[in-house]
């Protein structure tokens, strides 16, 4: 299992380890007792794939007063540790009944949405992109994001974080499931297509990874899309082609992915039969609220946490045993 991480400021690299692996094992345990023993007792490898440092880097670079909240640590900033240890607490006890529409709407009418994101992405995406100026509005509203897509440096440095991972897991024919999470579905998408594609990656060209989950996921959006290793790629070499099966779960006033829909995207995959399935999952509830009081849907732990991509993860755990 190598999950990755999406963007914006992080703790450093053990926190946010022991975060991503308490959502993720505590939401399995609502279902599943063996299941989480089996994560929780390494007979499923779990490998987090951390950029943090780099993230931290370009934006406090870009935003300087990101250090008011941050701290110092070494050369980089980062999240202080334990600042959403309350929070997470609070995510994980949530009973596995209480994830339904009515709960979500409880939760809003006592926290407000963090929305501006929506605002950005639905004025930019249909509109601006006619005019090419995507770019220049992500750079400059989502830094971080932004240098991945517009700086080769940058980009080639997020990306070898995963490469050696997942060559390694590709190599020994481990069964995979490789999750991302918001840009890291972008970083996932372009390294997949690295390694199905390039010649000097021909020793994994008939390596595949089993299953695919991407958790609010920007790939829908045209000016990502148009970022991606493959945009410019002529018509034989597009999307990767070391894909079995995709999940793509989207939860309801995400404001990435609010574009819930992959396969009418990527359905030529499909058709091209370079990928069995491809599946979405829209509109999930989540219940993530900062220490602010602010909603939001799209954090990666919401997601982790949530019995929907529980079963999903279950089900692959027994699949690959």
């Amino acid at each position: 299992m190598i999950i990755i991480h999406g963007r914006s400021i992080k703790p450093r690299f053990h926190i946010k380890e022991k975060m991503v692996r308490a959502s993720l094992i505590e939401g399995i345990r609502r279902l599943d007792n063996n299941a989480a023993y089996a994560l929780e007792n390494n007979e499923v490898k779990v490998s987090l794939i951390y950029y943090g440092d780099i993230l931290n880097r370009i934006l406090v670079d870009k935003n300087p007063e990101l250090t008011k909240r941050m701290t110092s640590i070494g050369d980089n900033w980062y999240v202080p540790d334990g600042r959403d240890t309350k929070q997470l607490e609070k995510l994980l006890s949530r009973p596995l009944n209480s994830h339904t529409k009515s709960d979500y709407q409880a939760l809003i009418e006592k926290n407000e949405i963090i929305k501006f994101g929506d605002d950005i992405a639905r004025a930019v995406s249909p509109i601006l992109n006619v005019f090419g100026i995507n770019r220049r509005v992500i750079n400059r509203v989502l830094p971080d994001l932004g240098g991945y897509i517009n700086s080769r440096v940058i980009s080639s440095e997020i990306r070898e974080r995963l490469q050696p991972t997942l060559k390694k897991a590709l190599l020994e024919k481990d069964d995979i499931v490789l999750i991302s999470h918001s840009m890291g579905c972008i970083l996932a998408y372009d390294v997949l297509w690295k390694f199905s594609r390039m010649s000097e990656y021909k020793e994994l060209w008939n390596k595949k990874v089993g299953l695919w989950l991407t958790l609010g996921c920007p790939l829908g959006e045209p000016a990502v899309k148009e970022s991606l290793y493959d945009s410019n790629e002529p018509n034989d070499g597009m999307y990767p082609k070391n894909i079995v099966d995709w999940v793509n779960v989207s939860a309801q006033d995400d404001f990435i992915s609010h574009d819930g829909s992959l396969n009418d995207d990527f359905h030529q995959m499909i058709d091209r039969d370079l990928i069995r399935s491809i599946k979405d999952i829209q509109q999930i509830y989540t219940f993530w609220v900062d220490s602010k009081g602010h909603c939001n849907p799209h954090k990666l732990y919401g997601y982790l946490n949530h019995p929907r991509v529980a079963e999903i993860l279950i089900e692959w755990i027994y699949k690959s045993g």
